[in-house]
């Protein structure tokens, strides 16, 4: 066998291989609805705001704390796809009376 013969064997092995991998990674992903990941984001952030605000014991450095994330919360959430302006207003209020 020459050279060339072999290399288009395993030329073709390894495009084989390609197909079958491709095709067997080829599995249905759960989709999310919009409102599952909208509850998802929201939690998330419930959570970062809970750890950022629960060492600090001064009211003041609370509302400080919790005024920056809620304005890093709404620049994220404007850019979220999930989102739209209303969305974005009602989340902001609803994580504002949270803690």
């Amino acid at each position: 066998m020459s050279a060339e013969m072999i290399y288009s064997l395993v030329g073709i092995v390894i495009f084989i291989i390609i197909i079958i991998m491709t095709l067997r990674s080829d599995t249905p992903k759960e989709i999310q609805t919009k409102e599952e990941k909208q509850y998802e984001i929201i939690g998330e952030y419930k959570k970062q705001l809970r750890e950022a605000l629960k060492p600090l014991n001064d009211e003041q450095d609370k509302t400080a704390k919790k005024r920056e994330l809620l304005m890093k919360f709404n620049k994220e959430l404007s850019l979220n796809i999930f989102f739209d302006e209303m969305d974005i207003k009602e989340t902001i209020s609803e994580l504002s009376q949270e803690f």
